[in-house]
């Protein structure tokens, strides 16, 4: 069995400097000549990496290291071209290994259609391979669509069976007269090309049997012959999930994650207008932004470009209803009413929004002329409603396929949930979340956030005559950055938007709230990338184990704390537009802690399902009794609740209601609390190392370029060139944590007097995704920076964490950990006594001498770090 995953074993093997002098792969020119378009720089990596798989003089090698070249899978984003890279694995398996019968195996049928016009349609603006022929060694090589591959094959023909799982799992297990069955399929060798292949190994949705029988029948398929493969491909594979994990550690043999996609520039940039607004106003709103970008285009020269929106609705029936709301605003659209409207939103946005800068725009243009064009693009025959059971036959799906093309008039789409997978559509720019009806859970936003990474391809029109397959006004300011940027209309409610950002973040997907913003870079320098450290050096991250039922014996267990605070307001404060009081509106405040008869918390308890006892027992599975539960001090006899109150207020002055509100609130807490923290891992205190190179990587964050009103909060960019310990081209940073970094350079003199190698590594979530586990507790925590120290004979890695003073109550656990992790009972797995990691206190402006002193400790055995620099050498 494989000790590490593929596709890092592989970064590795092929970076190495033997594989780069004795077998530099490249992609044979004759893939790239019948291929419409040039393969790009990470499609090609995905082919090398194959190519390096098939070599049997490495053979030895790859089996050694626990694994093998039958089942591969490609782990690529949305929208990045894996169907190119299974273009190009035809001709390649086609030309080296003389492989002719191919079978393209997916989910749904729309799917089949779309990969057709790529492989099949050569006057299709979708087909991948050069439209005048494919031609290898002088001769043309034709790609034909069969049900069956022939027993006699003709030269010069490459055999493509497209089909769904289900139907090929029908005709297997059912075979028919001249039909495909496994007695044809094991005359000769075959290569399965499997599409959206998370869908083949799916264990908890209610065709559980059936899909596992679907598994079965592809496996029966790829070891009917030696030479047989299986070749898979998803943007969606959770490797969270214990037997997925198993089951494609050792098959993952490339992955590129839609962060990365993003941060190449092959995306739409993609921005989040969040708003209360009602669905009417979303719709009026996404109707101007669209017809906006329309008339930008056009007066910048491009001449066809048609911006298309998405409407996403939880149900069919709110659907189409919103259908005929949007045709009514189309049709009663007046001068009047329009002016009004805008001249009204005006005044209730930030006028640094992009919708700020529209509206300025429309109220500049003669209405009436923008009225009828407005009616003209959007009259009802240019809506497409996709929930309609004719709108998903296969004919359909090419409308929805060619949205791009010259003569599809649709600009607008009313679905639910069918365009989720298989849908190519480049010039999408708004997506539209319907609230009537919508979920805010993590399962409704995780749907929504694959569908912002669809949306999110990029749509390469022509400008000033060329055409680019990538964003080319990131850092310009002007109205063409409207034509590179993906809108999401969603609600500005709190539960859901930190739902909708733990969803983006699993994707990896790169969003910000629509404001003015700017995209901060930065990049590892190559004096870096070109040191020992890098190459070969390692962090450290501590392992975790499977939950019992032992870890849910109490509610610390779920992190809720052993007191909880909370206000009770009893008066109406007037606030800024950033939430600060003026100083003599600000109300005197006292704590007190809430004592009640237990009634009220079993009152309180009845009121909400969750606490439901056949519930809780899911989550507390010892617990004998709701008795048990309000009695016992590892339960809520354990917790305090402590008040805030105005001045000369006291709890005996609130009533029973108020009280029982207090109480409702904190059970809201407790729920939320343990249903995120049900079922994580466990944080131990062993470390694992993991390579510096395959965790550190270049990265951007996109800002607000106005004043947040907070300076020490606001990210800029700080110049690191030159500054060799610092391991990123800039420090993108707020002033708390460049204040840190400003502290290390001025001891750096010190250090590198001590040590060989001194290098200050960020830590940033859009960079590294480094991450420990708390010891013995569910929560995560990325550490801020690494210090990293390495002699001869011994490496210290120091975890440091800038926090201010007003979070450090609230992120006290992440202190304890830094703490802890300087005990005598921190294992290091493969490694000796020569590497120590240490942690130290928080960072901030109060704490700094103390910071300084434990760091002098740690790391200059214990004299002073000071940063002063002699004036004369000593003798």
């Amino acid at each position: 069995m494989a000790k590490e995953r593929l596709y890092k074993w592989l970064d590795s093997q092929m970076s190495s400097m033997f594989y780069t002098s004795n077998h530099p792969h490249e992609v044979p020119e004759y893939v790239k000549n019948n291929l419409k378009d040039e393969l790009r720089h990470y499609q090609e990596e995905a082919i090398r990496r194959f190519q390096f798989m098939q070599e049997d003089n490495l053979l030895e090698g790859i089996s050694d290291a626990g694994f093998q070249r039958k089942q591969l899978l490609f782990n690529m984003a949305t929208g990045s071209g894996k169907t190119m890279v299974m273009a190009s694995l035809i001709l390649y398996l086609y030309k080296e290994f003389n492989y002719q019968n191919f079978i393209f195996l997916v989910n749904t049928d729309a799917i089949i259609k779309k990969t057709y016009e790529n492989m099949l349609n050569s006057s299709s603006s979708k087909y991948l391979f050069n439209p005048e022929g494919i031609f290898i060694d002088g001769e043309q090589i034709l790609i034909q669509a069969v049900e069956n591959f022939p027993a006699v094959k003709d030269k010069n023909i490459i055999y493509l069976k497209l089909t769904t799982i289900q139907k090929i799992h029908g005709e297997l297990n059912k075979p028919k007269e001249n039909g495909i069955s496994l007695n044809s399929l094991e005359e000769e060798d075959i290569v399965i090309l499997g599409d959206e292949a998370h869908h083949f190994n799916a264990s908890t949705r209610k065709e559980r049997e059936e899909e596992e029988s679907w598994e079965n029948t592809i496996n029966k398929m790829v070891y009917l012959r030696t030479n047989n493969k299986l070749l898979e491909f998803s943007a969606t594979i959770n490797m969270d999930d214990k037997n997925i994990s198993q089951k494609y550690s050792n098959k993952i043999i490339y992955k590129y994650d839609l962060g990365e996609f993003m941060n190449d520039g092959y995306s739409k940039n993609v921005l989040r207008l969040q708003s209360s607004d009602n669905d009417d106003e979303k719709m009026k709103d996404v109707l101007l932004l669209s017809q906006y970008r329309k008339l930008i285009a056009k007066e910048n020269g491009i001449s066809y470009f048609k911006p298309v929106i998405m409407f996403k609705s939880s149900k069919i029936k709110i659907s189409e209803q919103k259908r005929e709301d949007f045709n009514d605003i189309i049709e009663t659209l007046s001068v009047e009413s329009l002016s009004k409207y805008i001249n009204q939103r005006k005044t209730t946005i930030s006028s640094r929004s992009t919708l700020y800068k529209v509206f300025s725009y429309f109220l500049e243009q003669d209405l009436d002329s923008v009225i009828r064009g407005i009616q003209e693009d959007f009259e009802a025959r240019n809506i497409l409603n996709a929930n309609e059971k004719n709108m998903l036959s296969i004919d359909n799906a090419v409308l929805l396929n060619s949205l791009e093309n010259i003569n599809n008039p649709i600009r607008v789409i009313f679905a639910v949930a069918k365009l989720n997978e298989g849908w190519d559509v480049l010039n999408l720019y708004d997506i539209v979340r319907i609230s009537e009806g919508a979920g805010i859970t993590r399962n409704a936003t995780d749907s929504e956030a694959q569908l912002v990474g669809r949306g999110a391809r990029y749509f390469p029109f022509e400008y000033e005559g060329k055409k680019s397959f990538k964003r080319r006004f990131n850092n310009q300011n002007n109205d063409l950055r409207i034509l590179e940027t993906l809108h999401y209309h969603t609600i500005n409610e709190k539960g859901y938007l930190a739902n909708l950002e733990k969803s983006m973040n699993a994707v990896n997907l790169i969003s910000s709230s629509d404001e003015t913003v700017k995209i901060l870079s930065t990049k590892l320098k190559k004096s870096f990338k070109n040191s020992s450290v890098y190459k070969q050096g390692n962090l450290f991250v501590n392992e975790s184990r499977e939950t019992t039922p032992e870890d849910y014996n109490s509610l610390s267990k779920f992190t809720i704390s052993k007191e909880w605070e909370t206000e009770y307001i009893g008066s109406i404060i007037e606030t800024d537009y950033q939430g600060k009081s003026n100083d003599d509106a600000v109300i005197q405040r006292e704590f007190e802690y809430l004592t009640v008869d237990k009634r009220f918390f079993k009152k309180s308890l009845q009121r909400n399902q969750f606490f439901r006892f056949s519930n809780l027992k899911k989550y507390l599975p010892l617990l004998e009794s709701k008795d048990e539960l309000i009695d016992s001090e590892q339960y809520f006899n354990g917790v305090a609740i402590k008040v805030s109150l105005p001045k000369g207020t006291q709890i005996l002055d609130l009533s029973a209601f108020e009280k029982l509100e207090i109480i409702d609130k904190f059970l809201s807490y407790c729920e939320e609390k343990i249903r995120n923290n049900y079922k994580k891992n466990i944080g131990l205190k062993i470390f694992s190392p993991i390579r510096i190179r395959d965790t550190l990587r270049d990265y951007e964050t996109i800002v607000p370029k106005f004043d947040t009103g907070y300076v020490t909060q606001r990210i800029e960019t700080h110049d690191m060139r030159g500054k060799n310990w610092f391991v990123y081209t800039d420090a993108v940073m707020n002033r708390l944590e460049y204040d840190l970094v400003l502290l290390i350079e001025s001891f750096i003199r010190e250090l590198e007097s001590k040590y060989n190698h001194v290098f200050l590594i960020r830590n940033d979530e859009k960079a590294t995704r480094y991450k420990l586990r708390e010891f013995e507790g569910p929560r995560g925590f990325m550490p801020d920076f690494i210090l990293y120290l390495e002699n001869e004979t011994f490496v210290y890695q120091l975890f440091i964490e800038p926090k201010g003073e007003d979070r450090e109550k609230e992120d006290l656990w992440k202190q304890e950990m830094l703490q802890a992790i300087n005990g005598t009972d921190i294992e290091i797995i493969g490694e000796n006594d020569n590497v120590s990691l240490f942690g130290i206190k928080f960072y901030n402006s109060k704490n700094r001498e103390n910071f300084i002193s434990e760091l002098s400790t740690k790391v200059n055995s214990g004299f002073p770090l000071d940063g002063r620099v002699n004036l004369f050498n000593e003798d």
